[in-house]
This record gives C-alpha cells, sequence and structure tokens, in this order.
C-alpha cells in the first residue's frame, strides 16, 4: 500500500469514527450543524482541527498529571498531529448532512 493510499485510509477511518461520535451526541451535533451552516468548509475544517488539537493538549496534560509522563507520550502521539485531511472529509460529509437536513425540512415544512 502507497503511503498516500495508506495516509487516506487512516484519515477516512479518524473521519468516520469521528462522525460517528458527534452524530450520536446530540450537543455534539447541534454545534456541528450550526458551524457547518455559518462557515465555508475550509473554515469549518480549520476549526474543527484546532478544537481537536485543544482536546489533545487537555487530555495528555491530565494523563501526565494523573498517570504518567510516558503514558501522555504515547496518546499525545496518537491524538496529535492528525493533519487537515481529516477534518477536511468531516467537514464535507457535515455539508451533505446539512444539505440533506435543510432540504427535508423545505420539503416537509
Amino acid at each position: 500500500m502507497s503511503e498516500d493510499i495508506l495516509r487516506q485510509t487512516l484519515a477516512r477511518h479518524f473521519a468516520d469514527e469521528w462522525l460517528d461520535v458527534a452524530m450520536n451526541d446530540y450537543t455534539a451535533y447541534t454545534e456541528l450543524m450550526n458551524d457547518t451552516c455559518s462557515m465555508d468548509n475550509i473554515q469549518l475544517a480549520e476549526k474543527l482541527r484546532t478544537d481537536w488539537e485543544n482536546l489533545a493538549e487537555q487530555v495528555t496534560d491530565l494523563i501526565e498529571e494523573h498517570i504518567s509522563e510516558t503514558a501522555s507520550l504515547f496518546v499525545g502521539q496518537w491524538m496529535k498531529g492528525q493533519g487537515v485531511l481529516p477534518f477536511d472529509l468531516i467537514a464535507r460529509a457535515a455539508r451533505a448532512k446539512y444539505e440533506e437536513v435543510s432540504r427535508y425540512k423545505e420539503d416537509y415544512a
């Protein structure tokens, strides 16, 4: 498997898992749809990436404080540095969902 295909596969997996969580949590779903409504895909992807990086920093700080520095490094390695691709995929999926819901509302309003 080429490095590019592997990178895309990992990004797709991350995006799918992220969306599974967000779409099944009322607060996360509502925030995602509100952000999707008010931002273009580039802005949304950047916001999602920044939010993820902030979450990763908080998680690694807590792990370092309550478990160990080594555990924090392991988790940080996994969470940080996702790049922009998975968040671009999430933004595109959120936009498609937003448009689907908007069409449904128009059809049944």
